[in-house]
C-alpha cells in the first residue's frame, strides 16, 4: 500500500461514510457523492505523483465525462498530493479544462518530520516549550496506550465530542470513526492513541488521537484533549510517543496533516497550528485540488451554496 487515500480500504471506508459509488480509472480511485436536486460530484482524493501524467489526465477527463453522464455530475475534483516545494516537482497544473478549485477537501498546508533523523535530532529541532511540555507530562506519570478496539474508539470519541462542543464547531458521528478504525486497522493502517492517568482511583483519558499509516508516512489525522487537565500537558507526550513508535517501525515521515496557511491567527486551525509547530518539522504545501467543470451553471450555484454553508 503506497497511498492510503488511493487504496481499496479507503474506498470501502468512504462508501460507508457518505459516498454512494466508486470507480477505478487505471489506478486512480474516483468517488461519487450525491448532491441536492438529483446532482452529484466526483472526487479523487490525494492522487500521488506516480499516478499523474499529462497523457493520464487526457484519458482521465474522457473517462470522467462518461461516468459523469451516468451520475448527472456537476464537476470532478482531482486532488493532487504533490509537494510544491519538492525539487522534482514541475509545478505544472493539470491540463485544460481543469481549473483550480475554489475550496479544498483536505489540508493544503502541513508540517512533516523527517523520521530518518535520530531522536536526539528530533528533540533538538523542537521548540523549547515543546520539549519542556513533554517532560512535564512525563513527570505527571501519564501512561500512553494504543489499540483499535471499541473501548479505544469510545475513549477517543468522548474527548473528540467534548472538544467539538467546547469550541462550537461541527464534528463527526462516532460511526465515522468506528468505520475508519474497523476498515483501516485490518491491515495495520490505523491506531487510536490515548494518554491516561489514574486520578482518585478512576481512569481519566487526558488526550487521544488517531494515527493513519500511508506508505512510509504516519499521519496524525484526528486529535482531542481534556481541557480540565490541560496543565498536565498530555497531548505533548502522546504526540511524542506516536512519533517514536513511527520511527521505530521504520516510517520515514510524520505528517501533522493540516496547519493554518501563513500561520494566520484568524484561521480556524490557528490554535492547533501553534501546538503542532512546537514539534518543529518542515512546511509542505501540496498542489491541491483542480476541478473539471461539467455543468457550469450548476457549478456556480454549488460554489455559492458552499461559501454560504462554510
Amino acid at each position: 500500500m503506497n497511498n492510503i487515500f488511493q487504496s481499496s480500504e479507503w474506498e470501502r471506508f468512504k462508501l460507508c461514510t457518505g459516498y454512494q459509488k466508486s470507480y477505478w480509472i487505471d489506478d486512480i480511485l474516483v468517488l461519487q457523492k450525491n448532491l441536492p436536486f438529483g446532482y452529484s460530484m466526483l472526487y479523487s482524493p490525494r492522487v500521488a505523483e506516480r499516478q499523474r501524467g499529462r497523457e493520464t489526465e487526457r484519458e482521465l477527463s474522457e473517462q470522467i465525462k462518461k461516468i459523469a453522464k451516468e451520475n448527472n455530475s456537476i464537476f470532478y475534483r482531482l486532488e493532487l498530493d504533490i509537494a510544491k516545494n519538492e525539487p522534482s516537482h514541475s509545478a505544472t497544473p493539470p491540463l485544460r479544462p481543469f481549473q483550480k478549485s475554489f475550496e479544498e477537501m483536505q489540508p493544503e498546508h502541513t508540517l512533516t518530520l523527517d523520521l530518518t533523523k535520530s531522536e536526539e535530532e528530533l528533540l533538538s529541532q523542537m521548540k523549547q516549550k515543546g520539549r519542556y511540555n513533554i517532560k512535564v507530562a512525563q513527570k505527571n506519570e501519564i501512561k500512553i496506550h494504543f489499540g483499535t478496539g471499541q473501548d479505544d474508539i469510545d475513549d477517543f470519541y468522548k474527548l473528540y465530542e467534548q472538544t467539538g462542543k467546547r469550541h462550537r464547531i461541527t464534528y463527526r458521528d462516532k460511526s465515522y470513526f468506528e468505520k475508519l478504525v474497523e476498515i483501516l486497522s485490518e491491515k495495520g493502517y490505523c491506531r487510536v492513541y490515548t494518554a491516561q492517568k489514574s486520578i482518585s482511583g478512576k481512569k481519566i483519558i487526558l488526550s487521544a488521537m488517531i494515527v493513519v499509516y500511508s506508505g512510509k508516512t504516519a499521519i496524525y489525522m484526528f486529535g482531542a484533549s481534556n481541557d480540565e487537565y490541560k496543565n498536565m500537558m498530555a497531548p505533548y507526550l502522546l504526540q511524542w510517543t506516536a512519533i517514536q513508535d513511527s520511527k521505530a517501525e521504520k516510517y520515514i515521515n510524520y505528517d501533522f496533516f493540516g496547519i493554518a496557511p501563513d500561520d494566520n491567527p484568524r484561521h480556524p486551525w490557528a490554535g492547533v497550528t501553534r501546538f503542532k509547530r512546537q514539534f518543529g518539522g518542515g512546511l509542505v504545501q501540496i498542489e491541491g485540488s483542480y476541478d473539471l467543470i461539467l455543468k457550469p451553471v450548476a457549478y456556480q450555484l454549488f460554489k455559492i451554496a458552499e461559501k454560504i454553508r462554510r
